[in-house]
């Protein structure tokens, strides 16, 4: 085999794990991941509120699970304008890097007054949580409530970025507690829900004494 062969071999392979690697990348930006349904398991009302905003359903599926742990109401913040599909992406991405904290959102009527401990669930987009999770903050009162915010995501987070999102909550009245940051793998190799979902509740049992001396 020549030079000339060896080098044509080598950047075919460069190029066909670029288009692979972008067609998972692809995949992962716009498949909806599937979950059970989150029903409660007690009458009794819930002191408890998850809200949760999730663009491709891993962020959905792992407030599912902290909702059952914690025996709490559900809440899933809707944000069309960075749907499934690049258009989507890129507008999401945009906004993350120029940190924009105001978008419409839709979601069901809430009265956070029922309430004394609310889990902030988010992707994490360009290092800080997704700006529909912003949008909520800034959209109601916090007083007398105990927030815990937990983010999934690929990369990571920055204590830079979520300080100010607890600056946040603490304009609005809230006692921020925490943040957990749940890392599901990279582009090309990702977590199951399953194992990322029992990560986050093993973390939250380890804090478990800083949780509810908070919310007492």
């Amino acid at each position: 085999m020549n030079k000339k062969m060896k080098i044509l071999i080598i950047v075919g392979l460069i190029i066909t794990t670029a288009v692979l690697l972008m067609i998972w990348f692809y995949r992962t930006q716009t498949v909806w991941i599937k979950s059970e349904p989150y029903e409660r398991n007690s009458n009794i009302p819930a002191k408890t509120l998850v809200v949760v905003y999730s663009r491709t359903g891993n962020t959905l599926s792992a407030a599912k699970e902290v909702a059952k742990y914690y025996d709490a109401d559900l809440l899933k913040i809707e944000a069309p304008q960075y749907d499934r599909n690049m258009s989507g992406q890129r507008l999401a991405a945009e906004h993350a890097d120029k940190e924009v904290t105001t978008t419409p959102i839709q979601h069901d009527p809430i009265d956070l007054r029922k309430y004394d401990l609310i889990f902030l669930c988010s992707p994490t987009w360009w290092y800080r949580p997704a700006i529909p999770l912003w949008s909520f903050v800034e959209n109601h009162d916090f007083a007398h409530k105990q927030v815990f915010l937990i983010m999934t995501g690929n990369s990571k987070k920055t204590d830079e970025k979520t300080d100010k999102f607890k600056v946040l909550v603490e304009q609005k009245n809230g006692n921020f507690i925490n943040v957990l940051f749940a890392r599901r793998g990279r582009v090309h190799w990702q977590k199951s829900p399953k194992k990322l979902n029992k990560e986050i509740i093993d973390a939250l049992k380890k804090q478990t004494d800083i949780i509810f001396q908070s919310s007492n």
